[in-house]
């Protein structure tokens, strides 16, 4: 694995050094996102980004192309990326190329209006997202927002009826020395444990923190969670994929079901485990290939969910995952010169729902 490591560090991109602290701006602004307003501690989560699903794209005449074999040279720089799926073959990512990932989400956001009051709905995004194998290199962010819904026995806001139309992209600056055990690029999460028993003990030491005076912790949860921020647009190889399910399946309260579908229809066998939000979360994955096909909760208890029992309040799907030589040719937000150097925000962003 050391070898692996030092082979995708020699291949590092030499790109020149960048300037201010916007990065932790935009990384905090997608970490609020990630739970429409919710708050949660950093180190919690790892910086989500790409995974990779086994086709190479690149652009031909104008023309988005899947090439299915990984080992083809590097193509030129792409405008735009057609729809990619979820991979047949386990993925080899090369140093210098970048991992996109393809998802449609669901999850809680409130509007807030003139007076001050806030009125519940559901944010539904499509996403794209690269990021460099190694995370040496900056990624990129594709949002397109899809038609909201409404939160379960409420109206939909008048404000949100009409999602802003067309797609939207952001810059990431990558800082991988920044979130140091935390990171998420491939070449990192191929240095993961292969036994379950192992993996686990390693998600309880990445979630660990000192609670504040008077706290409850619950590790058993914070560790489920550790996963969950682990897993959402993401490449692991099979060997990991596969401890990772194992070891998760091994914290207590975390029980399977099978016959669990994601919001695009496909089938798998979810983890799940119920939090103090009165939600059930529930993780899917591909049964054979163990592939992370996306996430549901579902309302457990109705008062401290403020929603009936049974309702859905967030559904996602990973629906593709590819290996690409470049990022596309597009302009992106990176909302001024981005940095490494200030380390305000040790967390990187995750996907979902707009800020509060």
């Amino acid at each position: 694995m050391d070898d692996e490591i030092r082979v995708f560090a020699q291949a590092r991109p030499q790109a020149p050094p960048y300037g201010a602290e916007a990065r932790a701006r935009a990384r905090e602004r997608l970490v609020a996102e990630a739970r429409g307003g919710r708050r949660f501690r950093a180190p919690r989560l790892g910086w989500q980004a790409a995974a990779a699903f086994g086709v190479t794209v690149v652009l031909v005449g104008g023309v988005a192309v899947v090439l299915s074999d990984q080992g083809a040279g590097p193509g030129p720089t792409t405008s735009a990326v057609q729809s990619v799926g979820m991979p047949q073959d386990e993925l080899h990512p090369r140093p210098g190329q970048f991992i996109l990932v393809e998802s449609e989400t669901m999850y809680s956001s409130h509007d807030i209006a003139a007076d001050g009051t806030a009125t519940r709905y559901l944010y539904r995004t499509h996403r794209r997202i690269w990021q460099s194998t190694d995370g040496s290199a900056d990624g990129l962010l594709m949002t397109e927002s899809r038609e909201p819904q409404p939160w379960p026995g409420e109206p939909l806001p008048e404000s949100v009826k009409t999602p802003p139309a067309g797609e939207s992209y952001t810059g990431l600056a990558s800082c991988p020395d920044r979130f140091g055990a935390h990171r998420t690029d491939y070449a990192h999460l191929s240095t993961w444990p292969t036994d379950p028993a192992e993996l686990r003990e390693h998600l309880y030491r990445l979630s660990h923190r000192e609670p504040d005076p008077g706290e409850q912790v619950d590790r058993d949860l914070a560790a489920f969670e550790q996963a969950r921020s682990t897993l959402l647009e993401t490449y692991l190889p099979l060997a990991q994929r596969r401890a990772l399910f194992e070891a998760v399946k091994g914290i207590a309260g975390v029980e399977p079901a099978d016959g669990v579908r994601n919001s695009s229809g496909r089938e798998g066998t979810a983890l799940q485990r119920a939090d103090d939000r009165g939600l059930l979360t529930q993780l899917i994955f591909d049964p054979e290939s163990y592939l992370y096909l996306g996430e549901r909760q579902v309302v457990v208890d109705a008062a401290k969910a403020e929603a009936p029992e049974g309702s859905v309040l967030a559904w996602t799907a990973q629906v593709g995952v590819a290996v690409v030589d470049r990022l596309p040719d597009v302009e992106a937000d990176t909302e001024g010169d981005l940095t490494c150097a200030q380390p305000e925000s040790p967390v990187p962003g995750t996907p979902t729902q707009p800020a509060e």
